[in-house]
């Protein structure tokens, strides 16, 4: 598991990264707004976690708190989307909330289609979890 905290633009910025093995499904939970560096860390860990899990594992990535990042920021999302199809990703589900926002959403699916597969929504982890079996 990985986290960061406090970052320089957003003190409520933050990242948790987790890999259930067992489960086959990889963890993302994002909130507020991170820097470039910020997201190229959390892309890296992301990756490296994904490749602990076995081909046609599932990611649940909570968005719901997550602040649209600069396009500079956005890169790594997208280079760590297609990464995680190169490793064989299977069902992905994005928890998104009343407050997240629709370009956050819409930038999300658009990359993940960019990168071959699409997402499902959902409005908590639960719920997430529900879409997956």
């Amino acid at each position: 598991m990985s986290a960061t905290t406090e970052s320089g633009e957003n003190r409520d910025a933050s990242y948790e990264i987790r890999a259930d093995a067992a489960a086959n499904t990889l963890y993302l939970e994002f909130s507020g707004t991170l820097t470039a560096e910020e997201m190229e860390v959390a892309a890296e860990e992301t990756v490296a976690a994904a490749e602990k899990l076995r081909e046609g594992f599932a990611v649940i990535n909570d968005v719901s708190a997550f602040t649209p990042p600069s396009p500079e920021a956005a890169k790594p999302i997208k280079e760590a989307q297609v990464k995680l199809t190169e490793l064989g990703v299977g069902d992905v589900v994005r928890v998104v909330g009343e407050e997240t926002s629709t370009v956050t959403e819409n930038a999300f699916q658009r990359r993940s289609r960019q990168a071959g597969y699409d997402g499902k929504t959902a409005t908590s982890i639960a719920a997430a979890e529900r879409k997956l079996e």
